[in-house]
């Protein structure tokens, strides 16, 4: 893989990015530090276009919400935040009872979710951050949260390796998954939801079908903490970012690496672009990555 430093912020000492996002048409990202700065970047540029201050607290997650001038992100200050990026108005904000670990966006619903550290998931409005229910999901940090089938379920994960899948119109679980033994560290799925991914603290890949979630296949080869997980808009592939300093690209199919490239420092974040011809990696040393595959 072909590898190219896209942007790191050189006023002063970088700190360590904690999250990405890429917006829709693949031409701005969205990042997340842990002294809580949000940068929005011109990807053509690799310029920074706009540094967003207030949260008080390391940046969970930052997505764009439906656009590029709107932005929800969630932080250890326990809010959950939306701003407009063109204006200068106050953000909007949500307050948790502890600091929020997970935050996952359902566009077409209308609706966000977002986790915290005593387990508790708040599922809101995207357009006034109103919360609309809130479940007492886990008994301790929700790690990952995640919109699946077509909005209408919610998928949560706590550290402690408990999975739900909760029914949107009646707020109940309809779904448990095998608790996993292993400390839960990141989460993605497919686009069709038939597929969870889970990272694990041990360095170990967990792939679970959603439709026989008993049969669990382990992709070995990371060997320190999953950070970041996101696959493609196929389905097919997996990107993997590992604190052990590489990024890996996966074969859902085979279950096999593609290939493989090394960073200096840890990996913290991945997302792929939307034409699934690059991935993006944020790291400790306050970088994000361009990686061609």
């Amino acid at each position: 893989m072909e590898k190219s430093l896209l942007f790191r912020e050189t006023n002063g000492l970088s700190s360590p990015l904690s999250c990405l996002s890429v917006d829709k048409k693949g031409r701005f990202l969205v990042c997340g530090d842990a002294d809580a700065n949000i940068y929005v970047v011109d990807i053509r540029t690799g310029k920074r276009k706009q540094k967003i201050d207030g949260h008080e607290g390391p940046i969970t997650a930052a997505f764009f919400a439906g656009d590029k001038n709107h932005i929800i992100s969630a932080s250890w200050d326990k809010t959950t935040r939306l701003w407009d990026s063109k204006g200068s108005k106050e953000p909007t904000i949500l307050k948790h009872g502890a600091e929020v670990k997970s935050l996952s966006l359902g566009l077409d619903q209308g609706k966000g979710a977002a986790g915290d550290r005593d387990g508790e998931v708040k599922v809101f409005s995207l357009s006034s951050l109103k919360s609309m229910r809130n479940l007492q999901a886990h008994s301790t940090d929700v790690i990952g949260i995640s919109f699946i089938n077509d909005g209408s379920n919610l998928l949560t994960m706590s550290l402690d390796g408990e999975c739900k899948i909760w029914d949107l119109s009646s707020y109940e679980v309809i779904a448990e998954l095998p608790r996993i033994k292993d400390r839960i560290r990141s989460v993605a799925t497919t686009v069709d939801s038939t597929r969870l991914i889970l990272g694990l603290h041990c360095g170990k890949i967990l792939s679970i079908n959603l439709e026989e979630p008993t049969h669990i296949d382990e992709l070995l080869g990371h060997s320190d903490v999953i950070a970041g997980l996101s696959t493609d808009s196929t389905g097919e592939r997996l990107a993997s970012g590992s604190w052990d300093r590489t990024l890996r690209i996966w074969s859902l199919n085979s279950l096999k690496v593609i290939s493989s490239g090394t960073l200096l420092s840890g990996i913290t974040a991945v997302e792929w672009d939307p034409k699934d011809e690059l991935v993006y990696s944020a790291d400790f040393s306050g970088s994000i990555t361009s990686w061609g595959i």
